[in-house]
């Protein structure tokens, strides 16, 4: 306050002893305020200015990431909307007669062409372009890690018309990939009413193969979990009653010790995520070992066609017939994907139906493996839900579109989840 005052008082304080033509009104002049005035009167303008500049380049930015963020996402449905073309091609073709007659020669179906697309990359793509495919794995790699020139990409753009755009004529990149649902575990319909009705159910003795390695026999030992616990679980969070059937009791006490109490849901999922509410599955580990081989999604058999190599081992598991050691199965499992990753041509193998997959393994394996009646129907060799993930990129936006596609009764595809993020 003093310091102001001080100021003050030197603007105003009177100026000479008479009257003066610099001096004008003398020693009652104030004329120092018509200054203060106009120092104030610049202060608050330069402020003035400097906000509305601020505010405009603020607007400006996010108008600018807004613009990215939906190109982005338009990207991001590309990459989906391919995939659905090429679905529908791979399921029409497949219906072919000529092709139905000689896919069992040649090892395909009608999932064979999107199986030969399991990803695509729009900056992968790029580089091949610009490269002229002249690119060894260690350069493709670190192309990647650095990005295209400027240069680069407008290189990449070259090749349209002036009616027709080139592939690749577009700001962004997209990448997308696809995989089946029948190649997990199906458990989206657990239904048992006793423990011992829960243990005759198909997916009960899949997860159990899933769950019996030493590993895994270990953890679950170690944790104080119990494998059959975590399936009754899947089955409480679905049933229209109250009571757990694992051991009795109330189906929600495991939820109410929490932190933020729930109820279990009673009706059927609705996402795979949702299964990370269930008691036991929202631990990372039991995610990580068993749930990343569950779907919601699909008929409920498992395409041998497609199933990694430990869906692959818990179904072999599930219908040895005998009993056989783990690393036995485990060899039988890496002897099929073996055959099954060679083209028929050189003596690979793509089944047909499952009595096609049950003779292969008793008898066409070097070790191998007795299989009950059961698997025949527990298994397809034809995949009719997939799951799209699509990621587009534009500037710092970036957008993935997660899509759960249905073709089993609608040849264009039903969607049945669909998730931007």
């Amino acid at each position: 306050m003093r310091l102001w005052r001080r100021i003050g008082w030197e603007l105003t304080r009177p100026r000479g002893r008479v009257r003066h033509r610099f001096y004008r009104v003398g020693r009652g002049s104030r004329a120092g305020v018509a200054l203060l005035l106009v120092v104030t009167s610049i202060l608050l303008l330069t402020v003035l200015v400097t906000e509305i500049v601020h505010g405009a380049t603020v607007r400006l930015r996010m108008a600018a990431q807004h613009r990215d963020e939906v190109a982005a996402e338009a990207l991001a449905q590309t990459g989906v909307q391919l995939y659905r073309l090429i679905l529908m091609a791979s399921k029409q073709i497949g219906k072919n007669p000529m092709i139905q007659q000689v896919a069992p020669m040649l090892g395909i179906n009608g999932d064979s062409l999107w199986q030969m697309v399991p990803y695509f990359n729009t900056q992968l793509m790029r580089m091949v372009f610009v490269s002229e495919g002249d690119l060894d794995e260690d350069e493709a790699t670190a192309m990647m890690e650095r990005g295209l020139t400027a240069e680069q990409e407008a290189e990449s753009r070259e090749g349209g018309t002036r009616t027709r755009h080139a592939f690749l004529d577009f700001d962004g990149d997209f990448s997308a990939s696809i995989q089946d649902e029948a190649r997990f575990v199906y458990v989206g319909d657990l239904k048992a009413a006793t423990l011992g009705d829960l243990l005759e159910l198909e997916a009960t003795k899949q997860l159990q193969g899933l769950m019996s390695n030493e590993d895994d026999r270990s953890f679950f030992l170690e944790q104080g979990i119990e494998p059959l616990e975590l399936i009754a679980n899947l089955v409480d969070w679905t049933d229209a009653d109250d009571t757990r059937l694992y051991q009795g009791g109330q189906e929600d006490a495991p939820y109410q010790s929490l932190d933020s109490p729930y109820r279990p849901k009673n009706a059927p999922f609705d996402s795979l995520a949702e299964i990370r509410l269930v008691d036991g599955w929202h631990l990372d580990e039991v995610w990580d070992r068993v749930g990343r081989h569950v779907t919601i999604y699909g008929e409920g058999k498992i395409n041998v066609n497609s199933a990694d190599s430990r869906v692959l081992q818990a179904l072999l598991t599930a219908h040895a017939d005998g009993t056989f050691s783990e690393q036995y199965i485990a060899e039988v499992t890496s002897e099929i994907m073996g055959f099954r990753g060679m083209s028929v041509t050189s003596g690979g193998v793509h089944f047909s139906n499952g009595q096609h997959f049950r003779n292969f393994v008793q008898t066409q394996l070097s070790s191998p493996l007795p299989l009950k009646d059961t698997i025949v129907n527990a298994v397809t060799t034809e995949s009719t839900v997939f799951r799209i993930e699509s990621t587009g990129e534009v500037g710092n936006a970036r957008v993935q579109i997660t899509a759960v596609i249905d073709y089993s009764k609608d040849p264009t595809g039903r969607i049945v989840y669909w998730k931007v993020e």
